[in-house]
């Protein structure tokens, strides 16, 4: 019979090389697995770069990244998740796609043998996905939720449990070595089935911020009822795991495993728990926190996940748990996002999502469609999952498109479903059972978030049937403000503001006062009343609205005794893209007449201007486009003149009005002549009027109400010398323009409204040089650098009535 010597190396039929290798079999030394090569020059005649692990690496990396943002780029449009574009690249780079079109350069990029670099990096980015899930929940949402999110989340967690145990139950077979096909299709109807039909919080968090309601009413209830879902989930999966262990496996291993586990929990609460609060007491005030105390961190999260593993946990559940024991909100939560966050949501997760995805071939799920039994039992569980919470939402007495929306957040799907397949499925083997439930996914989390929007749109409820103004207050009523702060010196210059404002008792002033903190360090969004004695965390630590909260405090003790003044003060933590919906909700629920925002842009002591965040700015103009009462910007230029002048209280309090014509015009006139009503306060009404000839355009009504409102002012002038009218005549906007800026020192204060008349002869030509289009022409033109008097700018915008939101801002 013809041998073969050992000498003899096959040949590789795919790149036409001889085979290296890897096995000792002569007795001779290892042949090393080349990671790099000499360079594309320096090759072997035949060899491919694509050889090496590290190339091949770097290629597999371009190839998912680049594909996956290109789509997003155009899919982003059609509100499409993000994970709708990682998967079709996966799909693309799959059997369906590059393999099927380009199969020997596939061989290449994606060899058959199993890619254990990026399963390796999947499984951590897994683990630190589920570490962040821990760190952003606020378990004290439960007790600030109420009890209708309770039963919510309790309901929502036990259908989908029963539904699966029933019908898994129908499939169970006899756990022999010949009934392994049996088998096969009992876990995978599980698992798959488990999957698609749970509620996950994470999953919850990001849709609610990608579709920007995450401050919403039905955001906030979707936040508590999910989080009370997922840790009851996670408690019954740890028990029923144990209990699976002892009856199936060995009762021994069983209560080993208990043993084992609880010792982990218990060393994770309590030892873990300490030094992580030990380390947030150790950091001083507004420091960050020291490296070493992150790196610990960080290599406890891998070490719990091996050891969880090992002892018979769920490798998630310790990071987990870890996650969860660091207090929301606190230093060492903030630094573990800024460092973590990064890498695991923007690297690792990505490559989790379109590795798993390359395991599906598309052509082959729908040839044997019919052969798919997991796929075919989930998506009826879905269907029946939808309708059960449907029918709990309309219970709970939510309107009908409310309760539709609220279903679709609740059961959204994304990237801890396909950790799920990634953890227990059989993706490496391409079995279809599993391989289908991503394509499931992908259908799911698609469509979901478009329908969403279609469904609830929260800026609805705010839209004005009645007026809440400060035109139309009546003189013998309360008048509510909501006074709103980012820094403490925003809280600052609105009460200097609220200090001239003449509460008096027939009318006296009830200020809500906001401070305003971006969210980072939590997926949980906080509007915290400081009246009912509600508290950020449990931490000691000092929050940073605090300094806020004193100033409006202090306002409160100075005109709260003579029953002239009441301020309620609230904390709003959420992210910035959000926080219109903490401001307008608040006001709306108050009755408020007024809101009172900063301006983005700030002064320094030298007077120059220092540019702002422009979340801010877009914060303000979220708010203009849906407030449900009046608004006023306030720009406060008396840092220009030091920082000493913050705290001067001066006798006299000199306001200016620039009147041109409009309703916010005469929004801006009510309030000054409210402010009138003290004797500390001197006004100045300023009418700006052209020769008839000139006024192209004339609203016959708005006219008549800007003279009735005019009128109004004369008649008060004789009975007080503190209120003055002062008529100039202009040609067009350069002679306004000009008059403001003469304006010097001798004002504290300029109300002016924000929008006018299109063909307002008197602003004609400024509305094209405008720079912050928020404030109006004539609050533009007060807000410059080239205005160089040091007067504040109060810019207001009446409420808007009945009138299509989206379109206001023009």
């Amino acid at each position: 019979m013809e041998t073969t010597s050992i000498n003899e190396v096959p040949i590789n039929t795919t790149t036409g090389l001889p085979f290296k290798n890897i096995v000792n079999l002569t007795g001779a030394c290892y042949e090393h697995v080349t990671v790099y090569t000499p360079g594309i020059w320096n090759s072997e005649y035949g060899e491919s770069i694509l050889e090496h692990a590290f190339y091949r690496f770097s290629v597999q990396l371009l190839l998912m990244f680049f594909l996956s943002h290109s789509m997003h780029f155009f899919l982003k449009y059609l509100h499409m998740p993000r994970i709708t574009s990682e998967i079709m690249t996966g799909i693309l780079l799959g059997p369906s796609g590059f393999e099927k079109w380009f199969p020997n350069e596939a061989k290449l990029v994606f060899p058959a043998s199993p890619n254990q670099i990026l399963a390796a990096l999947s499984k951590i980015g897994y683990v630190l996905f589920a570490f962040l899930a821990g760190v952003k929940m606020d378990p004290s949402l439960v007790q600030q939720s109420g009890k209708k999110s309770v039963f919510m989340g309790i309901l929502i967690f036990i259908f989908p449990f029963t539904m699966v145990h029933t019908i898994t139950m129908s499939f169970r077979p006899e756990f022999r070595p010949s009934n392994q096909l049996s088998i096969g299709i009992y876990k995978g109807v599980g698992i798959v089935l488990g999957a698609i039909t749970t509620s996950q919080f994470v999953g919850v968090s990001h849709l609610l911020n990608q579709l920007r309601i995450t401050n919403s009413q039905l955001g906030h209830l979707a936040l508590a009822s999910t989080l009370v879902s997922e840790l009851l989930r996670f408690a019954y999966s740890s028990l029923l795991g144990y209990m699976e262990a002892m009856l199936f496996i060995a009762r021994r291993a069983g209560v080993q495993a208990i043993i084992f586990s609880m010792m982990l929990v218990a060393f994770i609460v309590v030892v873990l728990r300490g030094l992580v609060l030990w380390s947030i007491r150790n950091t001083p005030q507004d420091r960050p926190m020291k490296e070493i105390y992150i790196t610990f961190v960080v290599g406890m999260i891998l070490t719990l996940a091996s050891v969880g593993d090992t002892v018979g946990m769920y490798y998630l559940f310790g990071p987990f748990l870890l996650g969860l024991v660091i207090p929301a909100g606190s230093p060492l939560a903030t630094s573990l996002i800024a460092k973590v966050e990064t890498p695991a949501a923007g690297i690792f997760a990505p490559i989790m999502v379109v590795f798993c995805s390359t395991s599906l071939d598309l052509e082959k799920f729908l040839r044997n469609y019919a052969k798919v039994l997991p796929f075919r039992i989930s998506l009826i569980g879905y269907f029946l999952k939808l309708g059960f919470t449907f029918v709990v939402a309309l219970g709970f007495e939510l309107p009908v498109r409310d309760a539709a929306a609220y279903t679709l957040i609740v059961n959204v799907k994304g990237i801890l479903e396909i950790g799920v397949l990634l953890s227990f499925g059989n993706l490496g083997s391409r079995q279809l059972d599993s391989t289908s439930a991503i394509f499931l996914i992908f259908i799911l989390a698609s469509i979901a978030p478009p329908i969403i929007r279609l469904l609830y749109d929260p800026s609805k409820q705010y839209i004005g049937y009645k007026r809440k103004c400060l035109q139309y207050a009546p003189d013998n009523a309360p008048l509510h403000i909501l006074a709103c702060a980012h820094r403490q010196d925003d809280a600052v210059a609105v009460i200097k503001f609220l200090e001239f404002s003449n509460p008096t008792r027939q009318s006296p002033l009830t200020v809500y006062g906001l401070g305003l903190e971006e969210l980072i360090s939590s997926s949980t969004p906080l509007l915290i009343n400081h009246q009912l004695g509600q508290k950020k965390s449990t931490t000691k630590a000092r929050p940073r609205s605090h300094n806020i909260l004193d100033v409006f405090n202090y306002f409160e003790s100075q005109f709260g005794n003579n029953k002239l003044a009441t301020v309620h003060t609230f904390t709003a933590i959420s992210y910035l893209k959000q926080m219109h919906e903490d401001i307008c909700s608040l006001a709306f629920h108050k009755a408020a007449s007024l809101i009172v925002l900063p301006f983005h842009n700030k002064w320094n002591g030298r007077g120059h201007m220092v540019c702002g965040n422009e979340d801010l700015r877009h914060l303000n103009l979220n708010v203009l486009n849906r407030a449900p009462c009046s608004v006023a910007i306030l720009v406060d230029r008396r840092m220009a003149m030091g920082l000493s002048s913050m705290f001067v209280t001066s006798a006299v309090y000199r306001v200016t009005v620039l009147f041109v014509g409009g309703s916010d015009d005469r929004e801006a006139l009510a309030l000054a002549m409210r402010m009138a009503g003290s004797p500390r306060v001197h006004l100045t009404v300023v009418q700006f009027t052209v020769d008839v000839q000139d006024e192209t355009v004339v609203d016959r009504w708005e006219a008549m109400l800007d003279a009735e409102a005019l009128r109004a002012v004369k008649l008060e002038m004789p009975t007080n010398s503190n209120i003055k009218l002062v008529e100039e005549r202009v040609r067009d906007g350069s002679d306004t323009s000009g008059i403001v800026r003469e304006m010097g020192d001798s004002v504290d204060l300029v109300v002016v409204g924000r929008r006018h008349d299109t063909g307002c002869q008197a602003l004609s030509g400024l509305a094209q040089w405008m720079e912050v289009p928020e404030l109006g022409p004539l609050g533009d033109v007060l807000a410059s650098q080239d205005f160089t008097a040091a007067a504040s700018v109060l810019v207001i915008q009446q409420q808007i009535m009945k009138a299509s939101h989206s379109s206001i801002l023009n």
